[in-house]
């Protein structure tokens, strides 16, 4: 990529994940209104920002004394590729995902509260409306699955991290 349009992309990256997903959800409510569809452009939009950074970041730090020693193997571009890059960037690009999902859960409820919908919405509803039984049973519930999904996340890092 010339490098103009790489200096580009990163100023854009960095611009999007400057502003803080409360802020984009406010945006995009002016634009679409409040609902699911603002908070899905919001986590979207969020999302992009961290995980290009992380990416970047990842093809950054490839080893290329591996891809210096598959070139003098005689391997083709392909190749190089697939035995040189991809295993190196799968184990990061696996845990940025899952890490920028688990944060996508905890904004969620954030967003719904400020009129993006999703979980958050819910669970204003019934502050609203006085049902703190509800209440109740949405924060346990996401105290829950935020809980299972770090197990899982934990499990799946471990594995990376081991070869397996």
């Amino acid at each position: 990529m010339p490098k103009p349009v790489a200096y580009a992309v990163r100023v854009l990256i960095l611009m999007i994940r400057t502003i803080p997903s409360i802020v984009w959800a406010l945006m995009w409510i002016r634009v679409t209104g409040p609902g699911a569809a603002c908070g899905v452009i919001t986590q979207s939009i969020c999302s992009i920002g961290m995980i290009s950074k992380m990416y970047i970041t990842a093809i950054e730090d490839l080893d290329t004394h591996i891809l210096e020693s598959l070139d003098a193997m005689g391997c083709t571009p392909f190749q190089k590729i697939r035995y040189g890059v991809i295993p190196q960037l799968t184990a990061s690009f696996i845990s940025t995902t899952i890490y920028r999902f688990d944060i996508n859960l905890k904004d969620a409820t954030t967003l719904g509260i400020v009129g993006a919908g999703g979980i958050g919405a819910s669970l204003v509803q019934c502050l609203n409306s006085r049902r703190w039984a509800m209440v109740g049973a949405f924060v346990w519930g996401l105290m829950v699955l935020v809980l299972i999904i770090e197990l899982v996340s934990t499990r799946i890092r471990r594995k990376l991290a081991h070869g397996a």
